[in-house]
């Protein structure tokens, strides 16, 4: 008996089209991821402003730091040092304490920071204490280890101080109703004199963002 004469009893086309329906299950979930689309990925300038989740990043952390890098070197202390020093002032940024609820990267906010007091011309950039000086020592040992020649460039002993330190402190305030909040991002820039402790300049920069989302709870 064949599957058309089967058919005329009912039986035999529901078997079969379950089987096609099955089996195209089977080859779209393996074709297709599960049925997932692809993510679209679009090349943009690394400058690019952005901002999806609302969050810190990257933006953020180079508007702050331009911002109060701007206000520290319009302010009257770099006038004061100069004309009683009659040179740059040579800076190192020691410490960003992050007191917000989110994980920041401090590095790359201390980096920020470096590069626009570098761009200012206004400063002389000192190496972070850490990975960073032990790699000036390094260079500064192999140089005196007789491998090198007597007319190398690396000395010892000429290694330059900071006239002053900066430290930075960040806080956030979030304000949040369901499907909306508000946040508030605080940073604070002090710069200190390492020998007397003095403080000479104190800024603080403020970014505040709503976000608002179709999501309960979120």
């Amino acid at each position: 008996m064949t599957w058309a004469e089967n058919g005329a009893n009912g039986v035999r086309p529901q078997v079969i089209k379950g089987l096609l329906v099955s089996l195209a299950l089977v080859v779209l979930t393996s074709c297709g991821g599960g049925g997932r689309r692809a993510p679209v990925v679009n090349r943009v300038s690394a400058d690019t402003q952005t901002d999806l989740s609302g969050k810190w990043n990257d933006t953020d952390a180079r508007m702050v730091s331009d911002a109060l890098i701007r206000d520290c070197f319009a302010a009257p202390w770099v006038s004061v040092f100069r004309d009683e020093e009659g040179r740059r002032p040579a800076i190192r940024v020691r410490s960003v304490v992050n007191k917000t609820d989110e994980h920041i990267d401090a590095q790359v906010f201390i980096k920020n920071i470096e590069r626009a007091m570098v761009n200012s011309a206004r400063a002389r950039v000192l190496a972070q204490a850490g990975a960073e000086l032990r790699s000036v020592e390094a260079e500064q040992d192999r140089a005196i280890s007789g491998r090198q020649s007597d007319d190398t460039a690396v000395s010892v002993g000429n290694e330059i101080g900071a006239d002053f330190v900066v430290a930075v402190r960040m806080t956030s305030i979030l304000d949040q109703i369901d499907g909306k909040r508000a946040k508030l991002y605080k940073v604070n820039f002090e710069l200190l004199n390492p020998s007397t402790g003095e403080k000479v300049w104190i800024g603080d920069h403020e970014i505040k963002k709503i976000v608002e989302s179709d999501r309960v709870g979120w």
